[in-house]
């Protein structure tokens, strides 16, 4: 079997098509002459995006490439922040062969938009014994679970599904992902990744409950309405010893991001939701996929130190099954990255550590994707990885 060979690149440079050039040669020499045949594109959303893919397909040339805007890139150990620049992978086809499709403006139909782009990749990707899917998607479409159903819809539990929604640094204005040589607004990609070995998917997050259980007795769109028949912003104060109204919706995102939902999981397990914002009727908007109704959650706490220390172990049981990787892809959450402050780059330099001669590629994204226990998969909060 061919060893797929990766090649990683990135740029800092102030120019769009400077940046896509420099950052795609650099990753090409890691291919010692073989042709990519995939590009993986993460990168800052202040650049000119269609120049930036024109420099980098310049270089790489009709090879598909796909990738999204994010909130800081992950590059061989090291860490690209806000306005940082852009990371480049290539990749030989190896053992694997490869499909893509994207669709634009899904807003209001994200279930038929999995489905049809899924359905699309692995028509091209053709039959195999094993696959995983890839999927990025706009951020602000709405809820992402609707379109990882959708995905799932195509695929069955036995295909793994990974990756995360694009960006914007935390301005939450506008995100994109990319296909060939296109900016996809309000859009989503998949890339089908056939295989002739399994392609399972790690998922930790380091968080650990703090509150009771908590029943969703209402929800609708992204938004949390009611917690044990009560208003959700008051449940949701009482489980951190607060008054009600005492956290006030200026204050909330502070003290939201360290006390995230955990949505139980039928294994035990619990997937994390982020409550980005309190609405002055007191309901909980939810980064990106809210708790269905009949859910249960609990409220988490976590620090920097416990949030760092699955960083080891999401890497060597993602190796574990495939000692022989050209590279380990890793989906980290912005929301991690802001609570790691000015320890943010430790996450990447312990990722390729741990990964140790295997080069490690990601990016930070709003909302991640991955199923665990059931058809769930959209992770708030949350550091996921695939090897190839």
């Amino acid at each position: 079997m061919t060893k797929i060979r990766a090649g990683t690149g990135l740029s800092q440079a102030y120019d769009a098509i400077e940046a896509g050039r420099e950052a795609a040669t650099a990753a090409i020499a890691g291919l010692a002459g073989e042709a990519p045949a995939l590009v993986i594109v993460f990168t800052t959303p202040r650049y000119d995006l269609p120049a930036l893919l024109a420099g980098i397909r310049s270089v790489t040339g009709d090879a598909h490439l796909i990738g999204a805007t994010g909130s800081g890139e992950i590059v061989q150990g090291q860490h690209l922040g806000f306005g940082g620049g852009v990371g480049v992978l290539v990749l030989t086809a190896g053992p694997y062969r490869f499909g893509v499709a994207s669709a634009d403006h899904v807003r209001g139909q994200l279930d038929q938009a999995g489905q049809a782009i899924t359905r699309a990749s692995r028509a091209e990707a053709g039959p195999s014994p094993h696959a995983a899917v890839l999927l990025l998607a706009d951020c602000l479409t709405g809820d992402l679970q609707q379109l990882f159903q959708g995905a799932y819809r195509i695929t069955g539990p036995k295909v793994s599904i990974t990756g995360g929604a694009a960006g914007d640094e935390l301005k939450f204005v506008r995100t994109f992902v990319f296909h060939d040589d296109r900016v996809v607004e309000e859009g989503a990609v998949a890339l089908w990744i056939a295989s002739d070995r399994p392609l399972p998917v790690v998922t930790r997050h380091g968080w650990e409950p703090i509150g009771i259980p908590l029943l969703v007795t209402r929800a609708e769109g992204t938004e949390i309405i009611e917690l044990g028949g009560r208003p959700a912003a008051i449940a949701y104060e009482e489980q951190l010893g607060l008054a009600p109204g005492q956290l006030a919706a200026d204050q909330f995102w502070g003290t939201s991001i360290t006390h995230p939902f955990g949505l139980l999981q039928s294994d035990g397990s619990s997937v994390i939701r982020v409550a980005r914002s309190k609405t002055e009727n007191g309901t909980l908007r939810i980064q990106g996929c809210v708790p269905p109704a009949g859910s249960a959650v609990q409220v988490m706490t976590g620090t920097t130190d416990t949030l760092l220390g699955i960083v080891e172990q999401v890497a060597s049981a993602t190796l574990a099954s495939y000692p022989d990787a050209g590279v380990l892809l890793a989906f980290s959450c912005a929301a991690r990255a802001t609570i790691f402050g000015e320890r943010i780059a430790e996450e990447s330099r312990r990722l390729q550590a741990a990964a140790g001669a295997v080069p490690t590629f990601g990016f930070y994204c709003c909302g991640e994707f991955a199923r665990t226990a059931g058809v769930l998969g959209t992770h708030n909060a949350t550091l996921t990885a695939l090897a190839l």
